[in-house]
């Protein structure tokens, strides 16, 4: 299981091509100056070819896209990191996105899937999803494409509007997903850097939600295998599990309960941000290692350079998320073949969580995006429209998206 979940695809063939136009370049030591000026030359004239071979002016596709969004929280971190790329993406291509509300429950939902037939919205990208299948099935009935919510894919991977997900198990027969493999990356990561007993704040476990319930479910399984790995880690679901959510007495005495004891490690289902006062009030932040599922911002800068934050499971927007533009604007233009794997179903995408539990990595990936880069660029993108590129395939873009770990996108930066 550490195998699979912890390194679960390398860079295939056509996703090394395809990322060798994000910014990653060679050199020869041995050239002398008029060779390396005519090499100069070279690559200076292939780099205007390729941002020439393809008309990023914001005018295609000719009719225009409308993407309509779900949003649980709109104030959320990686929600406005994931709009900031939507944003970059509008100033090349004629596409655009209506936003919901925070959507708090399934009439909310709902009622935001008929605001955007209403507005003639293409399809709807289900970043967040309530109301099950019955969401899929109003925007399906609506007449819009529908792109996300990974449970529901076998009961509308054969449907003509429904476009797919993203995975992040390659396993098809697996029962787990990406929150169980979240929950798994923490805890076998606090293992790996010694931590001998954490606790665990669980969100919504005892609400009934079933994010939380996969997350902590994984963490378990992490445990279990770190120990058989022969790593030291202690962890008592009786005693070791914080419920609920910052804000409440409760929780505030739960946590300066656990830190005034002997625990090294806190694993946090949610952002861990809540806890770094608390952490610093009781003297423990020199003393304590905290994993969480969170984003490689401005909140957790400090924290990870201190050395606060070991471990961070991230999903990098741009590929994560984003592969729902390509695969809706395909089939919007009229390219839905390149949207279906080989037995007709809807696309299914491999992607891979960034488990990031260093400073260098993280400060890689933080510049990067703070410079107003990405690791996917429009260029990459128009590559995988079927529209601006007649030879391409759905097994492309798979390879492409499934390629990039933090490995591979670092190193094309560097």
């Amino acid at each position: 299981m550490k195998k699979r979940f912890l390194a679960i695809a390398l860079c295939g063939a056509m996703g090394a091509a395809l990322l060798a136009g994000c910014g990653s370049g060679s050199s020869d030591s041995g050239t002398d100056t008029d060779d390396t000026s005519a090499a100069a030359e070279t690559t200076e004239e292939t780099a205007d070819a390729e941002e020439s071979s393809y008309d990023l002016d914001g005018s295609w596709p000719e009719e225009g896209v409308t993407i309509g969004v779900e949003v649980y929280d709109t104030t959320d971190e990686q929600f406005l990191a994931m709009q900031e790329y939507f944003d970059y993406l509008e100033e090349y291509f004629n596409i655009s996105f209506m936003y919901s509300e925070s959507i708090e429950n399934s009439e909310g939902e709902l009622d935001f899937i008929s605001s955007c037939a209403s507005a003639g919205c293409d399809a709807i990208m289900g970043y967040y999803n309530v109301s099950g299948a019955e969401a899929i099935q109003q925007t399906i009935d609506q007449g819009m494409y529908y792109w996300g919510t990974e449970q529901y894919y076998d009961d509308f991977a054969d449907e003509e509007l429904y476009v797919g997900t993203y995975t992040f198990i390659e396993d098809e027969s697996s029962t787990e997903n990406g929150d169980y493999l979240g929950g798994y990356q923490m805890a076998y990561s606090l293992a790996e850097q010694g931590v001998t007993h954490v606790f665990y704040c669980n969100g919504g476990v005892s609400f009934g939600v079933q994010m939380f319930i996969d997350r902590q479910n994984g963490f378990l399984a992490g445990i279990a295998d770190a120990q058989a790995d022969g790593y030291e880690i202690t962890f008592d679901i009786d005693s070791d599990v914080i419920e609920g959510w910052p804000g409440t007495d409760d929780f505030t005495s739960a946590v300066g309960k656990m830190l005034a004891g002997d625990y090294d490690g806190v694993a946090v289902s949610f952002n861990a941000a809540s806890l770094f006062q608390p952490i610093a009030d009781a003297g423990r932040s020199d003393s304590i290692s905290v994993a969480t599922i969170g984003e490689t911002n401005d909140t957790y800068y400090d924290a990870v350079n201190s050395g606060l934050v070991t471990c961070i499971v991230y999903d990098c927007e741009e590929i994560v998320f984003a592969n729902a533009v390509v695969q809706i604007v395909n089939a919007v233009t009229g390219h839905s073949d390149v949207t279906r794997t080989d037995d007709g179903k809807a696309g299914k995408i491999l992607t891979q969580r960034w488990t990031v539990t260093d400073s260098d990595t993280f400060n890689a990936i933080y510049e990067y995006h703070d410079e107003g880069n990405f690791f996917v660029t429009a260029e990459d993108m128009a590559n995988m429209f079927a529209g601006m590129n007649e030879s391409i395939t759905f097994n492309d873009i798979y390879e492409y998206y499934s390629s990039i770990d933090a490995e591979t996108a670092i190193a094309g930066i560097e």
